[in-house]
């Protein structure tokens, strides 16, 4: 029986992402780019899983979820909380929304097939998904940034907070490395040097504090 995942993503490069990763199986994903849309969507499509990102246009991850936990059919339904490497996570919020757990981003394609195939049983056995406490997906530092910005030796930041092409080098083989070769090769190049830059600029702002 083929299964619906409405994915709730500003990103392009993430619901590209998203959307090859489950192309093999038996999901339809339906991604839309804010939160407004994943309420209308929500509504039209009555999906089986739910990712979204707890920072997006008009409603945000947070308040979507709240949505699902009120809607009388759409209750037990279980919502993923999609959190940027870089995003302040509000574990109380997420909770307090219902949400079922939450990933953080970029995450290893395989890593999320697990969570949603896990979610999966709980999105019809559960009675009272309300009361599920916020799971942490995966922790790991996929892209190895921890060992690349120790404080210690930590890029110093010019003016402008311009960035070395071999900084975005470094990130960008990260990146590479870590995404299956399918998947890299379904997503269009030109989106890599713009993931890399974003990361190393909000890693620049980080030191600089």
């Amino acid at each position: 029986m083929r299964q619906t995942i409405l994915l709730a993503d500003d990103s392009p490069t993430i619901r590209k992402l998203v959307t090859q990763t489950f192309a093999d199986g038996d999901f339809d994903v339906i991604s839309v780019s804010n939160g407004d849309a994943a309420i209308k969507a929500l509504e039209e499509k009555k999906p089986s899983v739910v990712l979204a990102d707890i920072y997006m246009p008009g409603k945000n991850g947070y308040e979507v979820c709240r949505y699902v936990r009120n809607h009388p059919q759409m209750k037990t339904t279980p919502v993923v909380l999609l959190v940027g490497a870089f995003d302040a996570f509000d574990e109380n919020t997420a909770k307090q929304s219902g949400a079922t757990a939450n990933i953080t981003k970029p995450f290893e394609p395989g890593s999320l097939i697990d969570l949603v195939m896990s979610l999966l049983p709980a999105a019809s056995a559960s009675a009272d998904a309300d009361a599920r406490s916020v799971e942490s997906a995966d922790d790991t530092d996929l892209l190895g940034l921890k060992e690349i910005f120790k404080k210690d030796e930590a890029p110093a930041p010019s003016s402008g907070a311009s960035i070395s092409e071999e900084e975005v080098e470094r990130i960008a083989d990260r990146v590479i490395q870590k995404l299956s070769t399918q998947i890299i090769e379904n997503i269009a190049w030109d989106v890599v040097p713009d993931i890399t830059e974003k990361i190393v600029r909000e890693e620049l702002k980080k030191n600089e504090r």
